[in-house]
């Protein structure tokens, strides 16, 4: 019974993420609210509250989870004192979790053109990315990094990661690991 509710909590949630999604990309997000989402979600608009507390936080949907297995992967990427730099183990770190993201390229697409409708989600967006920022350098530190490398490693690997998803929401060929590996292979010293 539990399998089954559990089933069903994560089956609304998807469907009330995939709606505000592609509303927020059609209609834009100051146009949609959290009944519309309700509604082509099929559920109650007091259901749609018990999930989120407001609408933009459809944008990052399981990012808890997802950011204590990038921790995992860094942490695992490790390896012994200065086999490799703060960057490579960061750069290992996203390249493990990368997979995690690519059956979601349709809603990372929609994500974008959502975000091109709003300061309010634009700037939801960047606060995501920086949550992300944080918890990678909270991993190198307590992979031994020392606070500053693991802070400015956290920065530069997050901009590659950024850049890397917007190369692959581009180009529809091959995976965002690939595109990631090559990114960072590219940079002077990190490859």
């Amino acid at each position: 019974m539990t399998g089954l509710r559990e089933e069903r909590k994560r089956s609304t949630r998807r469907a009330l993420e995939d709606a505000a999604l592609r509303l927020f990309a059609r209609d834009g997000y100051e146009a949609t609210s959290a009944g519309a989402i309700a509604q082509a979600a099929g559920v109650t608009e007091r259901t749609f509250f018990r999930y989120f507390a407001t609408k933009d936080e459809v944008l990052a949907p399981d990012r808890e989870e997802r950011q204590a297995r990038l921790r995992d992967a860094v942490l695992a990427a490790g390896g012994s004192p200065g086999s490799r730099t703060a960057v490579q183990v960061a750069a290992a770190g996203l390249v493990a979790i990368a997979p995690d993201f690519e059956a979601e390229r349709d809603l990372m697409l929609l994500r974008r053109r959502a975000a091109v409708t709003s300061p309010v989600l634009r700037g939801r967006l960047y606060d995501v990315v920086h949550t992300w920022q944080r918890t990678l350098a909270a991993a190198l530190v307590d992979a031994g990094v020392g606070a500053l490398a693991a802070e400015v490693s956290a920065e530069a690997a997050i901009a590659v990661w950024q850049g890397s998803i917007t190369r692959w929401l581009a180009d529809d060929s091959g995976s965002l690991a690939d595109c990631l590996s090559a990114a960072f292979a590219a940079l002077p010293h990190a490859g």
